[in-house]
């Protein structure tokens, strides 16, 4: 496996198909999660902000975006899969056919920042 130094590097060494999806996904995130810190974890592109949240990854036909599972409850897989998504327990898969799904995602992002800061405080 590559080691990336960066993100633009990761990006860079996919498939052309690939890099507009990645960035526009990039550009969502960074919206989202604008205190995060954005850097290379197992390989791929990831975001931490109190803990771990999301990240990406480029595949030959899609990007997928990692949440851990179960982050993903079920009415939002219901949701995604409706759009034409499809899903894992924490993953979404997106098409480089498909938007991103931005609404979906800020949900999901706003939601696990929520539920990790509760499990923190309950820690103190």
């Amino acid at each position: 496996m590559k080691k990336f130094k960066n993100v633009d590097e990761y990006i860079e060494a996919t498939a052309s198909e690939a890099q507009e999806k990645l960035k526009e996904l990039r550009r969502c995130l960074r919206s989202i999660l604008p205190q995060a810190d954005e850097k290379i974890w197992y390989g791929v592109p990831f975001y931490h902000l109190q803990g771990e949240l999301v990240g990406f990854a480029a595949y030959s036909k899609h990007i997928s975006v990692g949440l851990g599972a179960p982050s993903l409850p079920p009415d939002r897989r219901q949701e995604l899969e409706t759009m034409g998504y499809r899903t894992g327990q924490g993953t979404i898969q997106i098409r480089f056919d498909q938007e991103i799904p931005k609404v979906v995602l800020r949900k999901l992002l706003l939601a696990k920042i929520q539920k990790q800061r509760s499990a923190k405080a309950a820690k103190k």
